[in-house]
């Protein structure tokens, strides 16, 4: 077995260590009920693949009216992750205070969810609310501000 092992890592085709270092779902529901005041599912893996130095996933906790996404692309050179945020649609506005340099992502087309962005050790990382996560349209703005306020600070991955 190490032997096999030995010969992935020396060909280039076991996962990096870096990807290793990142879980998939880095969330307790508990943790997210605590931050975000709605009670979640046990967070369930989505899509990953990698391409081109990026290892991309994602996971998705459900809960009772929305959910929440956490994608991630880990990088396997660390920081060419700080340039992906480069290239996200819409209107980006720092996190004031964000030591992680975080940004809220606004007017990106149809996915005007609260969305979170932060790049941290070589993972750009995205927290996005997905379903109906306010109660009245008519206070959306001021609901998807709150949110978003929650989501930036919940506990940063890696």
């Amino acid at each position: 077995m190490r032997a096999a092992f030995a010969l992935l890592v020396a060909a280039g085709l076991a996962a990096p260590v870096h990807a290793l270092e990142v879980p998939v779902c880095p969330f307790k529901p508990a943790e997210l009920e605590a931050a975000l005041g709605e009670k979640f599912a046990d967070g369930k893996p989505g899509m990953a693949y990698g391409a081109g130095g990026i290892d991309v996933r994602s996971c998705q906790y459900d809960g009772r009216r929305w959910s929440l996404r956490v994608g991630m692309q880990v990088y396997k050179n660390p920081p060419d992750a700080k340039k992906f945020g480069m290239v996200l649609a819409g209107k980006l506005v720092p996190v004031a205070g964000d030591p992680d340099g975080a940004v809220f992502q606004e007017g990106q087309g149809d996915n005007t969810s609260p969305t979170v962005w932060y790049e941290r050790k070589g993972v750009a990382v995205e927290l996005r609310a997905m379903g109906l996560w306010y109660s009245d349209p008519s206070k959306r703005q001021a609901e998807m501000e709150a949110l978003r306020g929650k989501m930036a600070k919940l506990r940063r991955v890696p």
